[in-house]
């Protein structure tokens, strides 16, 4: 459909170069590449195709450009602004007074404009064809509304990234560096994402959130469980599509943890590498903003120096010539104040350039210099532990010593009662009932030695099994302890 259309209306090959960068994609391809190109077919010698059913002679000009305006994102609630794209290609016969023009944009902003200018309502200028100087006035008005479109929301669309960059970094001047340093916690290490969805279709990288914005710019025995779907993430910088790791979803703003801006004790606020990131993001932004600004300074140039130079051709129709140089001149005043306006808007975002890049080296240095405090806290507190490590050892070591002694007065005592545990034993049992030594005479009663093995052996049985109870227990105490240990560490 797209080839048979711009077959239909003769659009010059060119015009593909500036469609190329619009459709619906992740990262942004030709996004820069803007451009101007025009054939002039007035002579004989130099005339084009020509179709009389069509009523194209075949005489005329020919040209082609883009351009690139900021307009508010209602989408996007952490960046509602985004950068588009409009291709326009405009073709007028001299001969049969016909203006032709194909436009392609994103949206219906343009559609909408024109056909308010040329519905009757709007200026004469724009919907005068009674003539051929009228008509060619009306083609020179329908680019003002292009070149109007192209210079218009880029004040606010600067004001907000200035906006943001005192956001980011304006409490990095203010911080006293000679406060004693906090270290911080492990949670406060990571910042969350603020970003409200990370899919693709409505979360592209600030650098290329125009083209990923475009939908549509033509008119046309074991139980298995189930897998879970893989999950992916566009890293907002790169733009390139990863998948996260098991167990980890995708992370919006009501799962996120906390704040992304925290304050230390002091109330100075504590910034991170997260912030750093933050801030080259605006910094590629704003490049953006200075290379399209210049692109579409660029492109007006190249129109009105063709227009200028239609009057110096021989082959211009008279009327055109004559009764038209009050427009192409008013015209060429339009440009040029579309083109001082973006002058402007270009030397406020080198300005903001500069600051971003000298406020980035600031927040760098005194990230560095709260790194090295930090490490000075953490030395001095590795000192403080290597001292208590110190202490602790030579009382262990003073403990150990007193263990050997101990141990060598126990062996002492250990060896004197194995030299008299045997006679200990055999003057209890002598002692007892069970033999009786009278006048060189032994008595030997064996009812009395029942008596004590009756007695003895249970006790003895008795204080073996309290024993053995107690060592379970404490076995089974360890065992335990040993098994929390292991499943916390897992």
């Amino acid at each position: 459909m797209l080839m048979h259309s711009l077959t239909y209306f003769q659009v010059m090959p060119e015009f593909l170069d500036l469609l190329f960068p619009l459709g619906e994609r992740t990262v942004a391809q030709d996004f820069y590449s803007d451009g101007f190109y025009q054939r002039i077919h007035l002579s004989n010698a130099a005339q084009g195709l020509s179709i009389p059913e069509r009523a194209w002679s075949g005489r005329g000009i020919k040209l082609c450009y883009s351009l690139k305006s900021v307009e508010p994102s209602e989408s996007q609630t952490d960046w509602p602004w985004s950068i588009r794209h409009c291709a326009t290609h405009h073709t007028f016969d001299v001969m049969n007074i016909r203006s032709t023009w194909v436009v392609v944009k994103g949206n219906q902003l343009i559609e909408e404009r024109v056909t308010s200018a040329t519905s009757g309502r709007g200026p004469p200028e724009f919907s005068s064809y009674d003539s051929i100087d009228r008509a060619f006035a009306a083609s020179l008005a329908l680019h003002t509304v292009l070149i109007d479109w192209s210079a218009e929301n880029w004040r606010w669309y600067i004001n907000f990234l200035e906006d943001q960059f005192e956001n980011l970094t304006k409490e990095a001047i203010s911080i006293d560096a000679n406060l004693p340093t906090q270290v911080m916690d492990m949670g406060d290490i990571v910042f969350p994402v603020s970003r409200t969805n990370t899919q693709i279709s409505s979360k592209a990288p600030r650098l290329f959130r125009t083209s990923a914005r475009r939908s549509n710019t033509m008119q046309s025995g074991i139980e298995l469980q189930p897998v879970p779907p893989q999950q992916y993430h566009v890293n907002p910088r790169s733009g390139k599509r990863q998948p996260l790791p098991p167990g980890r979803s995708i992370v919006t703003a009501d799962t996120a943890r906390g704040p992304t801006v925290q304050y230390d004790t002091y109330g100075q606020r504590q910034f991170g590498f997260r912030h750093l990131q933050d801030i080259q993001d605006l910094e590629e932004s704003t490049n953006q903003t200075v290379l399209v600004l210049k692109l579409n300074l660029s492109v007006c140039q190249q129109i009105s120096s063709f227009y200028r130079s239609l009057l110096d051709n021989k082959e211009l129709p008279s009327a055109i010539a004559d009764q038209c140089q009050d427009d192409i001149f008013r015209f060429e005043r339009k440009i040029q104040a579309v083109r001082s306006q973006t002058s402007a808007q270009i030397l406020r975002s080198e300005a903001l350039l500069r600051l971003i890049a000298d406020r980035k080296t600031l927040l760098y240095g005194l990230l560095e210099f709260q790194n090295t405090k930090s490490n000075k806290l953490l030395a001095s507190a590795s000192q403080k532990s290597t001292r208590k490590m110190e202490i602790m050892t030579n009382e262990m070591r003073e403990i150990a010593r007193k263990t050997k002694t101990e141990t060598v007065s126990m062996k002492i005592i250990t060896l004197v009662t194995l030299f008299f545990l045997p006679g200990t034993f055999i003057a209890t049992l002598m002692s007892t009932d069970i033999v009786h030594w009278t006048n060189d005479k032994k008595r030997y009663e064996s009812g009395a030695l029942q008596v004590y093995l009756a007695i003895c052996v249970p006790f003895m049985a008795t204080t073996f099994i309290v024993w053995a109870v107690f060592q379970w227990l404490e076995k089974r105490k360890e065992r335990l302890k040993n098994e929390q240990a292991r499943a916390s560490l897992e």
